[in-house]
């Protein structure tokens, strides 16, 4: 009775942060895509947005469902406080608020990239949480991954947009800042992907 109790409150945090999620998704792409203008409306500096969204989405999405079935559902993870899962509950919330900030964003690439660094910094945060207090007890979990990989982007991106002087003034060219968020989220997944592929795909 136990067991279905915490499966239950699993997949109600899984239904609320899919409802956020979707919620994002959608919001992305009206933001691409104007109705009344059309496909004119989409421009290059938004796709390359709308497709660093997507890459970064996605790995996020589909590694916060299998940290909770892992952490919470498939094992016997004895270590775990009662209190981990409302801590999972909030930040994944916050977590994916910070998805729907982003899918408003598409038009104004340094916005887009000072979100993108603040949501990456949540994640820190979660990561650090769920490594010590709910994930798996393994020398190097994939939420320490995930944690080692954003800090990582969150340092190096803060440093370049500072060092570039972009703040949240609009850009003479925004391609030239919407590129480079495409190349350092496709990287980021990569590297997610690459190192925690038993993880992601387990056997």
């Amino acid at each position: 009775m136990q067991n279905n109790k915490k499966a239950n409150s699993v997949r109600s945090l899984v239904n609320l942060y899919t409802v956020v999620i979707g919620v994002a998704l959608s919001l992305a792409v009206v933001g691409l895509v104007d109705p009344q203008k059309g496909l004119q409306s989409v421009t290059l500096s938004s796709a390359l947005l709308f497709l660093s969204f997507v890459v970064t989405l996605f790995p996020f999405y589909h590694g916060a469902l299998r940290h909770l079935d892992d952490a919470y559902l498939e094992n016997e993870n004895s270590h775990i406080k009662d209190g981990a899962l409302v801590v999972d509950f909030m930040l994944l919330f916050f977590h994916g608020l910070g998805f729907v900030i982003l899918s408003l964003l598409l038009q104004n690439p340094a916005h887009f990239a000072w979100v993108l660094i603040v949501l990456l910094g949540i994640d820190v945060v979660w990561g650090v949480f769920v490594h010590f207090g709910s994930s798996s007890i393994s020398n190097l979990s994939a939420e320490a991954k995930w944690t080692l990989i954003n800090l990582i982007f969150v340092l190096v991106g803060g440093w370049y947009l500072v060092a570039q002087d972009i703040y949240l003034s609009d850009l003479t060219s925004p391609i030239k800042l919407s590129l480079p968020i495409l190349i350092a989220c496709t990287l980021r997944t990569l590297a997610d992907y690459i190192s925690c592929r038993s993880f992601y795909f387990p056997k």
